[in-house]
């Protein structure tokens, strides 16, 4: 069990640095907002600023904690099982919400990246964890188009679903991979939600490990 996400990402920056990642990458993504706090030590180790990576969930109309879907910053869509019962003209208004909120997202955080400079680079992504891996999958997905070399994906825990089916289109860095994955708040001592302001904090510290150039 981890501590917190700041020591997830110390021990993680360990195993990514064994593997020599570190030396391969040339930018560090991290998927808001648990992903971020991870992400920090990293950025730090490797000094490079954190780019956020936005991808959101569709929430059902009868319960806004369920997730029927999700969207990233690509403009990508994703639906699950879910989303086939709802009503006519809900997922494509929503979806369409949920756009808009990304947009807002990624101004707040203040990070302008120009995605055409990752071609023929290694990248990593960091997040929280792993379960079910569609939020990360959609992620990667889109930077794909971009035409990488090669997609890192580290994470403290991952299910063992979500890490077979991440490896399938990238290399997938876990400390923990669990058959019996709960949740991955179960992983962790304290698991508090950040704050947007908080997130965008780290990341706007971490552009000054970049600036260092050390």
């Amino acid at each position: 069990m981890f501590q917190n996400r700041t020591e997830a990402g110390r021990l993680l920056l360990r195993e990514i640095i064994k593997r020599g990642v570190d030396k391969r990458t040339s930018f560090l993504f991290a998927i808001p907002r648990g992903g971020v706090e991870v992400a920090f030590p990293i950025a730090s180790g490797l000094r490079k600023q954190i780019i956020p990576l936005i991808v959101r969930k569709i929430p059902a109309s009868y319960n806004k904690e369920l997730a029927i879907g999700a969207v990233s910053q690509f403009g990508d869509v994703h639906f699950n099982e879910l989303a086939k019962a709802e009503p006519e003209g809900y997922l494509e208004k929503t979806v369409k919400e949920v756009k808009k909120e990304i947009k807002e997202r990624n101004k707040k955080f203040g990070v302008e990246f120009d995605f055409s400079q990752v071609k023929n680079k290694e990248l990593l992504v960091v997040d929280d964890g792993i379960a079910t891996g569609e939020t990360v999958l959609l992620a990667v997905k889109g930077l794909m188009k971009y035409k990488p070399s090669l997609v890192h994906i580290a994470v403290p825990v991952s299910s063992a679903e979500g890490f077979e089916k991440l490896s399938e289109i990238a290399d997938v860095i876990s400390l923990v991979t669990d058959r019996y994955f709960y949740a991955v708040s179960v992983y962790y001592e304290e698991f508090s939600q950040l704050t947007e302001d908080e997130t965008r904090r780290y990341i706007i510290e971490s552009s000054k490990f970049a600036t260092r150039g050390m």
